[in-house]
């Protein structure tokens, strides 16, 4: 199997050396690593050019800015059209097995002519390398049932730093529109869930750094602040004011949409009942998911 990792950079210099040597470290080493640089203001570009002089890497730097999303499009389209495709934040830390254990679970389910991935979970640290939390799915909830698409179109369960992709599902990554608030991540998940396969690995092979310059994953680790945000939004959806949706309606509608006649029909039926949630009371929101939540549950 021959594997791309795409990176996408912007401002990074503080961790970048670190992830970048994570993935040199694999026990499965990728076949090439490309690197698509936002216009980084800071010591970014010093250190690819360092590893791109010992051969290590590739990379572009933009002629002007493009965003997350955007700059992740181009680095993949970059590609191999035969390669599998990782992608890598600027800031995290791989695990050695993590292509490794990726490969071998996908090379099992792999079909060449439908879009398929393999996931992982992570684990969440600090900027001092502390770990938050041993399992970002435990601490979401997301280990209590099962992963599908009834339960994906309620919350993306994958984070694009733990994916990896066969190039039939590559090819679609260019389809992502600007502005989905789930980003490529919930995107791409849904792609694969809807269209073809998709397989998760229960345990974290990536290190996912929190801090400051990122916004990719927002969740507390503290359980009282955990109490009070929950607290805060049920108090916010009484008053009309929040819908904990609402992220999810945006980016399922928009995929719909793209793809509506090319949805398999029992597929396009999932899709139509969780957005004839858009507009029902928060109540009867939270009690479709508690539903969906109970019927594909581990714990039957």
């Amino acid at each position: 199997m021959k594997i791309t990792v795409a990176m996408a950079t912007y401002n990074g210099e503080k961790y970048l050396e670190q992830q970048l040597q994570s993935i040199l470290n694999q026990t499965l080493k990728p076949t090439e690593i490309i690197v698509c640089d936002d216009v980084s203001t800071d010591g970014t570009l010093a250190i690819l050019k360092k590893y791109k002089e010992q051969g290590l890497l590739s990379y572009v730097v933009n002629d002007r800015q493009l965003g997350l999303i955007d700059n992740f499009k181009k680095v993949v389209s970059f590609a191999a059209d035969e390669n599998f495709v990782a992608l890598s934040d600027q800031d995290d830390e791989w695990l050695p097995d993590k292509l490794e254990m990726s490969a071998a679970l996908l090379e099992k389910t792999n079909n060449s002519k439908i879009p398929c991935m393999v996931y992982t979970d992570l684990m969440l640290i600090d900027q001092n390398d502390t770990i938050l939390n041993r399992s970002f799915r435990n601490e979401l909830g997301q280990d209590k049932y099962q992963h599908n698409l009834q339960t994906l179109l309620f919350g993306n369960f994958v984070n694009g730093c733990t994916m990896l992709m066969n190039p039939c599902l590559k090819k679609l990554f260019a389809n992502i529109p600007k502005n989905v608030r789930l980003n490529h991540d919930g995107w791409m998940a849904l792609a694969a869930f809807t269209f073809g396969k998709a397989d998760g690995i229960n345990l974290p092979l990536v290190s996912y750094r929190k801090h400051h310059n990122n916004a990719s994953i927002a969740a507390d680790t503290k359980p009282r602040n955990r109490y009070r945000s929950t607290m805060n939004q049920i108090l916010d959806a009484v008053k009309g004011n929040h819908d904990f949706l609402s992220p999810q309606f945006e980016t399922v509608s928009r995929f719909y949409e793209y793809y509506e006649k090319e949805i398999p029909a029992d597929k396009r039926q999932i899709f139509e009942r969780f957005l004839n949630l858009k507009h029902k009371p928060y109540l009867f929101k939270k009690l479709a998911f508690g539903k969906i939540v109970r019927q594909f549950s581990l714990n039957k």
